[in-house]
């Protein structure tokens, strides 16, 4: 009986410190977080819509100071100085137009890295939930078998002890 009862409080002893699998914190996203998650999306294909409409005018831009140029052409002298201002307009355009494919690269990249940092957490929590889940199982399986061990003990000497009469 004193065995029994010190298997028990080792067997108490042993899992009290190893945390419950109810106890691990669940993450979930809000009806809130989903709506402003939904409207940055809206917000993201509004600005690429407005940066599509900017290139297509600056094109349509573009496309008219050269028909401008041509026209201009007649006088050589008119032609000479507007063709050095449309030069420096298109030099602007060009930089401009640099300036932004740098910073949408810059952009790329940076959510890039956001991406692979919180897939590293992602998979890190796995590891981490996954080691939890074979701790459990094993103590679960170790009192199954503890439990299962004293049960046969008392059957089979209770079975023995009906051959022996007191």
């Amino acid at each position: 009986m004193k065995r029994t009862f010190l298997l028990y409080a080792l067997a108490v002893c042993c899992c009290l410190p190893f945390p419950v699998a109810a106890q691990e914190r669940q993450y979930t996203i809000t009806e809130t977080e989903l709506t402003q998650l939904e409207i940055i999306s809206e917000s993201l294909a509004r600005d690429r819509l407005n940066l599509q409409l900017q290139a297509s005018s600056l094109a349509e831009r573009l496309k008219a100071q050269e028909r401008q140029a041509k026209a201009l052409a007649m006088s050589l002298q008119e032609a000479e100085q507007k063709a050095n201002v449309l030069r420096s307009q298109l030099q602007t355009e060009r930089e401009t137009l640099k300036a932004l494919r740098q910073s949408y690269n810059a952009y790329e990249k940076e959510a890039a890295e956001t991406i692979a940092k919180q897939q590293a957490l992602i998979n890190k929590q796995k590891d981490k939930l996954h080691r939890r889940m074979i701790v459990i199982i094993t103590l679960s399986g170790g009192l199954a078998l503890m439990i299962f061990a004293m049960a046969a003990k008392y059957f089979l000497k209770y079975k023995f002890s009906l051959f022996h009469p007191p």
